[in-house]
């Protein structure tokens, strides 16, 4: 009994916040999209522009260029200009931390 208790008062604890649990939900649906996904994954390495991004994982120009957008507006990437083109970088470091848990986790 003294088992459950416990999982019950965490439980209470996390979801205590509506604010915490509203930014979960935001991180988890950055992630459910296949898109977004590669993108993260990729920028979790290094900087590139949209035309590399799609050169590496595929996908319509207009496709990317809009979970791109929706990535940056979330403040999980930032842009960088250079000359004529906008490198892409990631800077949520709990967004690099779930990607090294999930890929761990579930790619063997």
């Amino acid at each position: 009994m003294l088992n459950r208790e416990i999982a019950i008062q965490r439980s209470q604890e996390f979801f205590k916040s509506d604010q915490a649990c509203e930014r979960i939900l935001d991180v988890t649906n950055c992630l459910s999209n296949m898109s977004r996904l590669k993108i993260l994954c990729l920028l979790r390495d290094g900087e590139y522009n949209v035309g590399e991004i799609i050169e590496v994982i595929g996908g319509k120009p207009s496709n990317i260029s809009q979970q791109v957008k929706v990535l940056s507006i979330a403040g999980y990437i930032k842009r960088r200009r250079q000359e004529k083109n906008i490198y892409y970088s990631l800077v949520d470091e709990n967004i690099r931390g779930i990607l090294d848990f999930l890929q761990k986790t579930y790619i063997k």
